[in-house]
């Protein structure tokens, strides 16, 4: 009765769905092709097709401990819950004040309960409040504050298993509350995640409305149920038809129904829990065990979310320090492990879990938590497979510098000249790297970011030149020192002072000119190449661009300059914010002009922040961009500056004002405007799997493919030749997104706008940003594999 070839993979994320079994699979298809009827309709292969509906409501009654005709057939869980809302507040409405004004919601619910709670109360207009039952750190409901409010309840809703963690609701709990205070309160309780994982004898319960879905636990999707007790009220939400005794109308998804029939069929029957189609809850325990294992060896600091004392075997919800959710879900599906970031209606964000956030877990916990669940037709061989990705996964992390292992950091390995870009939020930290030297400076570091610059360091076998901050903060003291103590043992001149920056100060300073013939600090770096420190003020008073270029005898000319480390002076879309106390916008205006006259306009430009995901810009991109830039810059008199810095100050005035609001919705200090980015249309920036094969069989003009994916994940990917892509042409070149600035520095070199250059990775978002950002940089002909290697593998 298990799947044929599931074992082969390594799916992980059935609290978001599960695969079919083949018994309900083939219900479906026979209530297709054979008994294919209304079940409206009174001749034989009518009536046979009512059997099928009547039949899965009996055996439904059965499993659920309640009787055929409180069993309502709706197109899924969702359907359900707002029918039972809107029922419930219909009932309310017409009772009046006695049956209570509020309605009461656990604060780990699934967001279709609180949303459709919402929608309903609008569209009815009903004035009633609204309040989250807080949870405790296990995820158990507060009896206390329900007890407080249980009076004026007109509704509770509650969870008997919570999707992200697993945890199981103490039902009993809440039961005996409402009866021991004699509560007339309507009880839903959204009991998805609890079939076949809990027994539920809903008639022996207090809870009237209990909703159900066919696709979390193996039929097919489009199929659900709702409970509802003989005291429950039950106005329709869908008439016109009679179906379903005029409960719920329109033409029953008979295939659905005989999906979930087939699989309830099999809850009912004992000898299914014999390990050849569901698994006993001893058995889901041991693999529990396997994967916990697999996560704690493969990473020694891993956090479980999950309480696993009071939550079904099946989900463990888990963070690691030092990862985010999005970077471990890219490298465990490029692995070919599927799980998800907390409730997968919510796994494309960045978010926190507000699941997690209700329980009080820390804040990075909550952010990068990731769930990995399975179901009782899960198999040994599919138990085995994921701890075995779990291991290669993390064998990929420490190849790549961002993993220390048990043993401590191995040989390094892939080191590699260039700029680094980590990133945490908006946020950018650079680490310059020497190859040959084996020397490498830090500019901008971040909390956020300190143990992964450590890492990379230690594991690279790196000397560091110097810490650096391109300026002070407003709102936050720098982790610079305590970077620079951390690496103490790394320090290249361990005796060096530092400003209050971390410049190296010495008694012989080295110095060079720029173009115009300002001189400046510099350090030395591997051949002629220089760092260079530019005084900058105007985002804060002591901020200094850092300007990475070749000395000719003794100057730093404006063609050999290739990145600066341009802090918050000039970001992408916008300008620094000037109305922090320790700034000054006339400063700022000098300081712009000052970079202008000695860059050259295609250098690139890579901020302390990257609100708008564009990795890094250019003097010549900003200016055509940001007008206030443009004002700056343009050539005028003398007589004439006066009235553009009059100008210019005018206008940063009512654009820094703005940025207070900006900051109301905004996590974090905003530390400059942007600028909404480029919409561009989905047909002109990428293109098709079929597209590319065949622009791929020009010889002369096959596009630049590259693979923006991170090491790591390409180290896992096995996958190439389902993509079909010429076998004649090369593989594409890997250019991960912490490095994409390189790339970007290459092609500025080299001043061809109209190469073709195609972006892939697994889903096509990181390759569209990364596409988006070279057509801002004039590069017409960037584009993006549409949906990614994923949908074409």
């Amino acid at each position: 009765m298990k799947f044929d070839a599931v074992s082969t993979l390594a799916y992980f994320d059935c609290n978001a769905t599960t695969p079919t079994l083949p018994v309900a699979a083939e219900a479906a298809l026979r209530a297709m092709k054979i008994l294919y009827g209304n079940p409206s309709s009174t001749h034989l292969v009518g009536l046979q097709a009512k059997g099928i509906l009547e039949s899965t409501r009996r055996t439904a009654g059965q499993v659920l401990g309640c009787e055929p005709e409180q069993i309502i057939f709706t197109s899924g869980a969702t359907e359900a819950i707002q029918t039972a809302v809107f029922s419930a507040l219909i009932a309310a409405r017409d009772r009046g004040a006695g049956a209570g004004t509020k309605i009461l919601y656990c604060a780990t619910e699934h967001k279709a309960v609180p949303q459709a709670i919402g929608h309903w109360l609008k569209a009815l207009g009903l004035p009633y409040e609204t309040l989250e039952l807080p949870v405790d750190s296990q995820g158990q409901a507060s009896l206390d504050f329900l007890r407080k409010h249980l009076p004026q309840t007109a509704l509770l809703c509650t969870m008997a298993v919570n999707n992200e963690t697993g945890v199981i609701q103490n039902l009993a709990a809440i039961q005996k509350t409402l009866l021991d205070a004699g509560s007339q309160a309507l009880w839903l309780v959204d009991s998805v995640q609890a079939l076949g994982k809990i027994n539920l004898k809903l008639n022996d319960s207090r809870i009237d409305y209990a909703p159900f879905s066919g696709h979390k636990i193996y039929a097919s999707k489009g199929t659900g149920l709702l409970y509802v007790s003989p005291r429950a009220p039950l106005t329709p939400l869908i008439v016109g038809g009679g179906q379903e005794r005029g409960l719920r109308s329109g033409t029953e998804n008979l295939p659905g129904v005989a999906a979930f029939g087939a699989v309830l069929e099999l809850l009912r029957d004992p000898k299914a829990f014999d390990a050849q189609t569901f698994s006993t809850s001893k058995q889901l325990e041991a693999y529990r065990e396997q994967i916990t294992a697999a996560l704690k060896r493969a990473f020694p600091k891993v956090e479980f979310n999950t309480p696993f004392a009071s939550s079904v075997p099946t989900t463990v919800n888990f963070s690691v320090p030092g990862f985010s959710s999005r970077e471990l879900l890219d490298l465990f599906d490029s692995a070919g492990m599927r799980l998800s970031a907390g409730s997968a209606c919510n796994s494309a964000s960045v978010n926190p879990s507000h699941v997690l956030d209700a329980m009080g877990v820390p804040e990075w916990r909550s952010t990068s938590a990731l769930r990995l669940s399975f179901g009782p037709a899960t198999t040994g061989a599919e138990i085995e497979r994921g701890c075995l990705v779990i291991h290669e996964s993390a064998m990929a992390l420490q190849n790549s510098c961002l993993l220390e292992a048990p043993g401590g950091f191995g040989p390094p390995e892939n080191l590699r000249d260039g700029i680094i870009q980590l990133r945490a939020g908006s946020t950018n930290s650079w680490i310059l790297t020497q190859r040959e030297a084996k020397t490498c400076i830090v500019i901008d570091p971040c909390e956020t970011l300190a143990d992964r610059t450590e890492h990379y360091i230690r594991c690279q076998d790196l000397k560091v030149l110097a810490i650096l901050d391109t300026h002070s903060h407003a709102d936050h003291e720098s982790v610079r020192p305590v970077l620079q103590n951390i690496l103490a043992d790394r320090l290249k001149n361990p005796k060096t002072s530092w400003d209050d920056l971390g410049w190296p100060i010495s008694a012989g300073e080295n110095s060079a000119r720029l173009e115009d013939g300002t001189s400046v600090p510099i350090i030395k770096l591997s051949g002629q190449t220089v760092l260079a420190k530019l005084k900058t003020p105007g985002h804060t008073l002591d901020s200094h661009a850092l300007i990475l270029g070749e000395l000719r005898e003794g100057v730093v000319h404006r063609e050999d300059v290739r990145f600066v480390f341009c802090g918050d002076t000039i970001l992408s879309g916008g300008l620094g914010r000037t109305n922090f106390s320790i700034s000054d916008p006339e400063a700022l205006f000098n300081s712009l002009q000052k970079i202008h006259s000695v860059l050259d306009p295609l250098s690139l430009l890579c901020p302390a922040h990257d609100y708008t995901h564009s990795f890094a810009t250019s003097l010549e991109t900003e200016a055509q961009e940001n007008p206030l830039l443009a004002l700056v810059v343009k050539p005028r008199s003398p007589d004439e500056m006066p009235q553009a810095l009059a100008q210019f100050m005018g206008k940063k005035s009512e654009i820094d004002s703005e940025l207070e609001k900006l900051e109301q919705s905004f996590q974090g200090t905003v530390c400059g405007v942007f600028q909404p980015e480029v919409n561009l249309a989905k047909e002109e920036i990428t293109i098709t799997l079929s597209a590319l094969q065949k622009r791929l069989l020009d010889p002369v003009h096959a596009p630049l493919l590259i693979d923006v994916r991170e090491p790591q994940e390409v180290t896992v990917f096995k996958d190439w030749a389902s993509l079909g892509l010429n076998h004649r042409a090369p593989p594409p070149r890997n250019v991960p997104l912490s490095r994409f600035v390189n790339f970007m520095g290459e092609l500025a070199a080299e001043k061809n706008r109209s190469r073709e250059i195609v972006l892939l990775c697994r889903t096509g978002s990181r390759s569209l940003q990364a596409a988006k950002t070279l057509r801002r940089m004039g590069l017409a002909r960037a584009r993006s594999l549409r949906d990614g290697i994923a949908l074409t593998s």
